[in-house]
């Protein structure tokens, strides 16, 4: 797609887009009804997972009363329309709408909903995932407090390996009005989950989703962050993806990395022409070069097994040649965040082609690695095919020097070494079973340098459901830091009704499980 595609419509080039599609529409009295919250869902042969999808907005602890579901059918093949219009006949605050022609992406259906709707917020739901029960309430409740245009809570990934919480950088702590830019990696995962916006804001801006295969939903969400001014967060899970291989077969599974780099390549093109001011564009340019390009590129199975290396190579070449022709005063390699992607991005520059294929088969094969210390800070070596060593930097990492009981506590002392060390903010304990069940203990930490103390007593795990959980430290509002562990012995403490271990995990790292009193 062509660059001019991208840029906001006039109004008449508007209009005209909207009926450049012919549509019918099922309640449409359902769209002269105001409601709090608008939710949007594009549709595409999608009957295997749609009553899921639709029966989560239907349960919204909000009211389907308060609710305008609008369901857009972009010309499916199987089911969906049957049911669409089953669930239209049945609610009268479900519309369904049926376009004529198939459009190739969910960017027409989802302009369209936008479109028509008439509520004082609006969110995207994708027609193979699903909302938590409470989902709308907590984010209307949220936006509803702060006057903001737009608020994000937690997403789940879903999958056939289990359950993982996606872009936790943006739902790790509660946050009233906050800029966008001062959350390091929102720019990241930029997929409509989880998103509630004001619908006036929308539509004053005149911000839609770009009619691409691919990247869509980063230059909707692009836009939408450059000009929102504050935005809200919450802890509380809000959408499920579905990402189950036997149900999944998205546009993104089906794009071509080359493909996916053309979209790339036209996105950076269109946040340079934007001009913003200079840390707020790194941000966006960080996402786009480090993370969408050198790192999925080089740093995945595909560029390992592929018999056609060089394409990737003219790719990026490309898409820098792009960077350069703006003559910025900032440098890439300064903004590239993770070693190893800096290893790409110098293999890269130098042009080492070899040792990048080395590197990402050692990185997506686990190659074999051993641990130095050199002038006092530590490094993962690589040891790439041929014979050749890589130092990687390790930015921090913790070992368990000491643990104790000490009047109804356990104290634990922890060593942090590394190129990057941080404060940590708190104890992390994650529930192995339940992705919902976190609990962080802050006052727990007392910090000297590189040396933390952790004190914790049964009341600061009382409220936890018993099983096993994954504990670490938190640093930078959402890393976590898991501690290594060398002794096999157990540490624990008592309350009435539980048992609270801390034990080493097989792969040596300290972790904690919750035991009724038998």
């Amino acid at each position: 797609m062509k660059l001019k595609n991208l840029l906001p419509f006039a109004k008449k080039e508007k209009e005209n887009y909207y009926e450049r599609v012919p549509y019918s529409i099922q309640n449409h009295a359902a769209l002269t009804k105001k409601t709090d919250v608008a939710v949007v869902v594009p549709v595409y042969n999608a009957d295997k997972f749609l009553k899921q999808t639709v029966d989560s907005v239907i349960v919204q602890t909000l009211g389907l009363q308060n609710i305008t579901l609008i369901l857009v059918d972009d010309g499916s093949k199987d089911k969906s329309k049957y049911m669409m219009k089953r669930y239209a006949e049945l609610y009268p605050n479900i519309v369904s709408i049926f376009l004529e022609e198939n459009t190739g992406s969910p960017a027409f259906p989802r302009n369209l909903g936008a479109h028509l709707a008439n509520s004082e917020y609006i969110m995207f739901l994708d027609a193979d995932d699903w909302l938590d029960h409470d989902g709308l309430r907590q984010l209307y409740s949220l936006m509803e407090e702060t006057g903001c245009d737009y608020a994000v809570g937690k997403a789940v990934e879903v999958s056939a390996k289990g359950e993982k919480v996606i872009g936790r950088y943006e739902s790790c702590k509660v946050r009233k009005n906050v800029s966008p830019y001062s959350i390091e990696h929102l720019f990241y995962h930029l997929g409509p989950r989880a998103r509630m916006m004001r619908l006036s804001f929308i539509k004053k801006h005149q911000i839609l989703f770009p009619e691409l295969k691919y990247s869509e939903d980063k230059m909707f969400f692009i836009d939408v962050l450059t000009k929102v001014g504050k935005i809200s967060t919450t802890t509380e899970v809000i959408y499920f993806l579905n990402r189950i291989p036997e149900n999944n077969a998205s546009l993104i599974m089906q794009t071509s990395v080359m493909e996916k780099m053309d979209t790339n390549i036209t996105a950076l093109k269109y946040v340079m022409d934007k001009n913003l001011p200079v840390e707020e564009e790194i941000m966006i340019v960080n996402r786009i070069i480090e993370f969408d390009s050198i790192a999925r590129l080089f740093d995945r199975k595909h560029f390992t097994r592929s018999e056609n290396r060089d394409q990737y190579f003219e790719k990026l070449e490309k898409l820098l040649k792009v960077f350069y022709s703006y003559n910025r005063t900032y440098q890439i390699e300064d903004m590239i965040k993770k070693p190893i992607n800096k290893l790409y991005f110098t293999y890269f520059v130098q042009k080492e082609y070899e040792s990048i294929i080395k590197l990402s088969k050692w990185s997506k094969f686990k190659g074999t690695r051993s641990y130095q210390v050199i002038d006092g800070l530590p490094y993962t070596v690589a040891h790439l095919d041929g014979g050749k060593k890589v130092e990687i930097p390790i930015q921090v990492q913790a070992r368990l020097v000491s643990e104790k009981k000490k009047k109804g506590a356990v104290m634990f002392t922890i060593e942090l070494s590394g190129h990057d060390i941080t404060e940590i903010q708190g104890v992390n304990f994650q529930h192995r079973d339940y992705i919902a069940s976190t609990y962080d203990v802050p006052h727990a930490i007392e910090q000297d340098k590189g040396i933390v103390t952790v004190t914790l007593t049964s009341d600061d795990m009382e409220k936890m459901e018993e099983g096993k959980y994954i504990l670490s430290l938190r640093y930078k509002d959402y890393e976590k830091l898991t501690v290594a562990k060398d002794a096999e012995s157990v540490c624990s403490i008592k309350d009435r009704q539980k048992t609270y271990e801390f034990y080493r995990t097989v792969n040596g790292n300290l972790s904690f499980q919750i035991v009724g009193n038998q």
